[in-house]
């Protein structure tokens, strides 16, 4: 197996050398920030305001499209309203905390949680709502309450699901749920209650690997949730498998798979790529920032800070010339990432659904990263995802409007079965493309009245998510714009 990388594990890696510090980003909101031992007479909301204006202004990838002179970050009373004034219409991304330590973590795939992923509906005839469990993480709470893929919720903590509670399904600390069993067209309550408390834990993103065997083929299935730096070393462990199996073609799911590390998704093409591009360690994606970095790189000759390049996984990798991959709307911003980059290197099969349009990255950043611990202890905690740049593959595809399927097929949620299962519909799809037998027909299926799925937002960090760090020993600029 390749021997694991020893990588520099923090989220905020980039900004610490590509970002230029305050004072010479820009003379906007000058003074505040300039000199920590000065004494402090701004407010608290000024010094947040600042950071706001200099971070954006310098490095946000549509920086160029703000009215800086209408910004006056004295005057703005509401710092999330500011960022809101700059954050650009079509960014539905970038986002401001004041609890950065806690974002950090979840980027990391830690929260605080009973570990599973619901969608939520309503029948035509009803008020109340109900849930859905489109997956389970392993070793959770639901997972040893017994939950799975495909369970309905209909009842919480004893009485309905509404408008009101239903967050309480994911943020509560501890909840009492009912399932409901599809019987004859209608939904019944299960007698039983089943009670969870959240924990914090890190949750494994890998929900389901298997080999199957079909004829001459063996086809490695992989379920991936999120992009996590935790989980590269599972991932190796894998393919490794997958390659002393000798299996023959991959199906990869992405159809949950909301986002994460840049590097993650890096290593997962390196390992799916053709050996050839491997080897070469040929270019996988370019990074478009905004005008005023692309000009300095371009100037300095140093385009490939900016350039994502296939890396060393040989020893795993399955030198694949077709790929299998499920997709949903909710497949988005790294897995994207993942199929914009093969794209031009293989025949990627995508089965399901246009995926969610998520074409940029971002870095994480606060105060401390730029002036240092003890110097803006009043706003240590606030902290910026921002959007910088734009990801495109060798024939500058970018696919803003989301990865358009080869085999449209839409899930049918009220009908779920497990990751790996053959009458799965997209998995089902996948197999017999590989095989060319007819797909492994569903059992009859229950009618259900008429249905509306929510537009919900989705509980977790890295959704709509793609973090860019840097390998450690990688040189970075100091503060490159203040030369």
């Amino acid at each position: 197996m390749m021997k694991k990388k020893e990588w520099k594990y923090g989220i905020t890696v980039w900004s610490i050398g590509w970002l230029c510090i305050a004072s010479a980003c820009s003379d906007k909101g000058k003074g505040i920030i300039d000199d920590p031992n000065k004494p402090k007479v701004e407010t608290k909301t000024q010094r947040v305001n600042h950071f706001i204006v200099d971070m954006m202004s310098d490095a946000y990838l549509w920086t160029k499209t703000v009215n800086w002179d209408a910004i006056d970050y004295k005057t703005e009373a509401n710092s999330q309203q500011l960022f809101k004034k700059i954050r650009h219409k079509h960014d539905r991304w970038s986002m401001l905390t004041d609890r950065v330590s806690e974002l950090q973590n979840a980027f990391q795939g830690v929260s605080t949680t009973f570990g599973y992923q619901l969608i939520f509906g309503r029948f035509s005839n009803k008020n109340a709502l109900f849930a859905i469990v489109l997956f389970v993480y392993p070793n959770t709470p639901a997972e040893k309450a017994g939950i799975k893929r495909g369970d309905f919720l209909v009842g919480l903590n004893g009485g309905d699901i509404t408008e009101t509670n239903y967050r309480d399904l994911s943020y509560a600390s501890s909840i009492s749920v009912k399932k409901g069993v599809l019987v004859d067209g209608k939904i019944s309550t299960e007698p039983a209650d089943i009670s969870m408390k959240a924990v914090k834990m890190y949750e494994d993103p890998i929900l389901k690997d298997s080999v199957i065997v079909k004829g001459a083929h063996k086809i490695g299935y992989l379920c991936y949730a999120d992009y996590t730096m935790d989980s590269e070393p599972r991932l190796l462990e894998i393919f490794s498998k997958f390659k002393t199996q000798g299996v023959t073609d991959v199906v990869l799911d992405l159809r949950y798979n909301g986002g994460g590390t840049a590097r993650t998704s890096r290593l997962l093409c390196s390992i799916l790529g053709p050996q050839s591009a491997v080897k070469k360690k040929a270019k996988l994606l370019s990074q478009v920032w905004n005008d005023k970095y692309m000009k300095y790189w371009k100037e300095k000759k140093m385009e490939d800070r900016i350039t994502e390049y296939f890396i060393d996984t040989l020893s795993v990798n399955m030198n694949l010339n077709r790929l299998y991959v499920l997709t949903t709307r909710r497949t988005a911003s790294a897995s994207e990432s993942t199929i914009t980059g093969l794209h031009p290197y293989l025949d990627l099969v995508q089965i399901g659904d246009t995926t969610s349009g998520k074409f940029c990255g971002g870095i994480l950043v606060n105060p401390e990263d730029l002036w240092g611990k003890g110097k803006v202890n009043d706003i240590k905690d606030w902290g910026i995802y921002m959007m910088v740049y734009r990801f495109a593959n060798i024939n500058n595809d970018e696919f803003i409007n989301g990865i358009v399927p080869k085999h449209a097929e839409k899930e049918n949620y009220h009908a779920l079965y497990p990751f790996g299962d053959e009458r799965d519909l997209l998995f089902g799809k996948a197999v017999s493309l590989i095989t060319g037998q007819p797909m492994v027909k569903a059992r009859s299926q229950e009618q259900i009245p008429p249905y509306t799925i929510l537009p919900v937002e989705d509980r977790r960090a890295l959704n709509e998510k793609m973090i860019s760090t840097l390998p450690s020993g990688m040189e970075l600029l100091n503060s490159p714009l203040a030369e």
